[in-house]
């Protein structure tokens, strides 16, 4: 960018369209630090796009969405043995070690790593085609535990996002006092709580 040719990038026209959270988001996961980096617009939008509505959003609605139909909008206990236990674990480690390196753009990605694990384990079990019981509730258990480490690890780069989810989870105080290492171990989610799904926390976008 360069104020001399007049391509320079209003960032609160960019935080209009995609919000606070989404332009923090892009910025810290698309530039390596300590590089120059690439900036387009349509580039902003594919990954607001596939990062945020496609993964954490669609992750976030479709967990809130299947517990309220199908749990009476309760959210069960997760496994001990859940095959989402050993990937978060990882998460946690990587995201860890990232972030005090001064690599947010691998933090987010380590992080993401197990929204997109998430995800995929709900295709693989397809809960919105289980009737009520204990294996819908053992695979609902887990997402929603998979999805309240997620809100810890992320909440450095999207605050407001990540406690909207915190509180759509039935969890009480705030994400930003949770402490990465203590507060991501497998199995914090208590069950019981009353989970909301509340408005799309990342609508697409036209590119």
């Amino acid at each position: 960018m360069s104020k001399t040719t007049g391509n320079v990038v209003n960032p609160l026209d960019l935080i209009d369209e995609i919000g606070v959270d989404g332009f923090r988001y892009y910025v810290l996961a698309d530039t390596n630090y300590g590089n120059d980096g690439d900036f387009s617009y349509e580039g902003l939008l594919s990954r607001y796009n596939s990062d945020l509505a496609n993964n954490f959003g669609n992750l976030a609605a479709r967990v809130a969405t299947v517990v309220e139909k199908k749990c009476g909008g309760i959210g069960p206990v997760p496994s001990a043995t859940s095959p989402l236990a050993a990937i978060a674990a990882q998460s946690v480690s990587e995201t860890i070690r990232e972030w005090q390196n001064v690599q947010p753009s691998r933090a987010l990605d380590a992080t993401w790593s197990l929204i997109r694990a998430t995800n995929a384990f709900l295709e693989t079990n397809e809960p919105w085609k289980m009737e009520p019981g204990k294996e819908l509730d053992i695979v609902m258990g887990d997402a929603l535990e998979a999805l309240r480490i997620v809100t810890i690890l992320a909440s450095p780069a999207m605050p407001k996002t990540c406690q909207d989810v915190w509180q759509r989870l039935g969890m009480v105080g705030e994400v930003a006092d949770q402490r990465v290492g203590a507060d991501t171990q497998w199995g914090r989610y208590p069950g019981g709580t009353s989970v909301t799904k509340g408005e799309p926390l990342f609508p697409r976008k036209k590119i």
